[in-house]
């Protein structure tokens, strides 16, 4: 698969990625800002980051920017930075929750992430680049290791080279948490802390502290590793929380935080050690924002279960939704000034924040309501609306075959309402299906929904009928498996 993926690019560090190909980047996006613009860089914690950071900055600087180098640390201070010093962009080397072995690059230019256009100009002035400096025309990824790029005065125009400045943003960020929520002093908490081995190691203990100086908070998984234990740090994953679930349960705690590999995913564990799903988290966090809903637009990726939407009309809210992918909803944020966004994997978005997304922002919006309220986490996730659905079920399929299975399931559910902003969803009396190709992998990801659990069976079984044979066992034979009905 290639690299450039709909919201960034992503891919093996040592086999499809590159310093040089950094540089390029850097080089590719200062083209497209004026000379001097201000540009703020930062990257995660893993091994294959700071190589990768150093060459992006060099171009960067080459292209003639006012490079503002963070260093390491989580992509929300990035994006805080990037706010508060008013610059005009800001890249962050990354590959978020994904293992160790990949990496990758986000990035905003003035106010907006970059669509999938975008992403793809990049691939396109990284091979003009190459094809100035070799003559040889497109080349390939693993090649780029070793290929020269054009000088400095041939990428930037004629720019000057700049010098980089380093910046620690920490003291300022805690600062602007600790007045905003400076009315939640006397919170007497004990929450557990989780970065899984990622950027808020050491960080979010000390900063939580700092902001709430009368709760406890206490870790596990709170070294910075670069292989991240040898494990994807994925929060979004029900497998990855064990640790935490029973850090809360046998430390009596009233909550747990897990993160993401950089820090802007956020999972909750309630206060009996049992992790909330997607939809549980988000209801919390609706819960948690009440009257500030009314009348304001809520943007929800379109994953969620429609049960999502319901809550948010019954406090006043207006749900959008939006195709998933943290850019795309970030993006939507914008267009409408939305006051709170939600993405499934656990990107949570608000409009105090421009429109962007911070786990440990969101983290303390909920710290602050569970203390003035005194509402344990357990009451509100029993309190949820029942929902029947499925986890995403990814089914392997190549990439060239993916248009034309979308297409086919389209035609055969053409008798019902169909809604094709990712992939297609079919809305049924009983429920919805959705289908789309996966950004992470060679593979189609398919989520259900039905009005209850009978519905759901009956209506994943309708849906693999439509399919390919050998696609529609192997869909059959994931959820059964995801729904306990045997083994993988």
């Amino acid at each position: 698969m290639s690299v450039y993926k709909p919201c960034d690019i992503r891919g093996l560090a040592d086999a499809e990625l590159s310093a040089a190909m950094y540089e390029a980047w850097g080089r590719e996006l200062g083209r497209q800002l004026d000379a001097g613009a201000k540009f703020v860089v930062g990257g995660d914690c893993r091994d294959s980051t700071p190589p990768f950071l150093a060459a992006l900055v060099e171009g960067l600087c080459r292209s003639g920017l006012d490079v503002v180098d963070l260093g390491l640390l989580p992509t929300p201070m990035i994006y805080y930075a990037k706010r508060r010093l008013e610059a005009d962009g800001c890249a962050i080397v990354t590959a978020s929750h994904n293992r160790a072995a990949v990496n990758g690059l986000k990035w905003m230019l003035r106010d907006r992430p970059p669509t999938p256009d975008e992403v793809a100009d990049m691939e396109r002035g990284l091979n003009k680049s190459r094809a100035r400096s070799s003559g040889q025309g497109r080349g390939e990824g693993r090649r780029a290791k070793s290929s020269p790029l054009p000088s400095a005065e041939g990428q930037g125009e004629g720019r000057r080279r700049t010098t980089p400045r380093g910046l620690d943003i920490s003291f300022d960020y805690v600062a602007h948490l600790q007045e905003t929520f400076v009315d939640s002093l006397d919170a007497q908490l004990h929450v557990v802390v989780d970065p899984m081995h990622g950027c808020w190691s050491g960080r979010a203990r000390r900063y939580l502290h700092a902001i709430f100086p009368q709760s406890i908070f206490s870790t596990i998984r709170d070294r910075s590793d670069g292989r991240f234990g040898d494990r994807a740090p994925d929060c979004s994953r029900s497998e990855n929380l064990h640790e935490l679930c029973e850090a809360v349960y046998h430390r009596r705690a009233h909550l747990g935080v897990a993160f993401d590999g950089d820090g802007d995913r956020l999972a909750l564990v309630d206060d009996e050690g049992v992790a909330l799903n997607s939809e549980e988290a988000v209801f919390a966090l609706l819960e948690c924002l009440g009257e500030q809903l009314r009348g304001e637009p809520f943007v929800h990726d379109l994953k969620f279960s429609d049960r999502v939407a319901e809550v948010a009309r019954r406090l006043g809210a207006e749900p959008l939704a939006e195709r998933s992918g943290h850019a795309f909803l970030r993006a939507r944020m914008r267009e409408t000034n939305a006051y709170f966004g939600a993405e499934a994997s656990g990107h949570y978005f608000f409009r105090e924040l421009g429109g962007d997304d911070d786990a440990l922002y969101t983290a303390c919006r909920l710290i602050a309501r569970l203390a003035r309220s005194g509402r344990k986490p357990s009451e509100a996730r029993r309190q949820s609306p029942p929902i029947h659905m499925t986890p995403d079920l990814r089914v392997p399929v190549a990439p060239p075959q993916q248009p034309g299975i979308i297409e086919r399931v389209g035609a055969a559910w053409a008798d019902f309402p169909q809604l094709k902003t990712d992939g297609v969803r079919i809305d049924t009396p009983g429920g919805w299906a959705l289908v789309r190709g996966s950004v992470t992998e060679p593979a189609l990801t398919f989520r259900f929904e039905g009005l209850d659990w009978h519905a759901l069976n009956d209506l994943v079984e309708r849906f693999r009928n439509t399919l390919p044979k050998e696609i529609g066992e192997e869909l059959w034979r994931r959820y059964r498996a995801a729904m306990g009905g045997e083994e993988q």
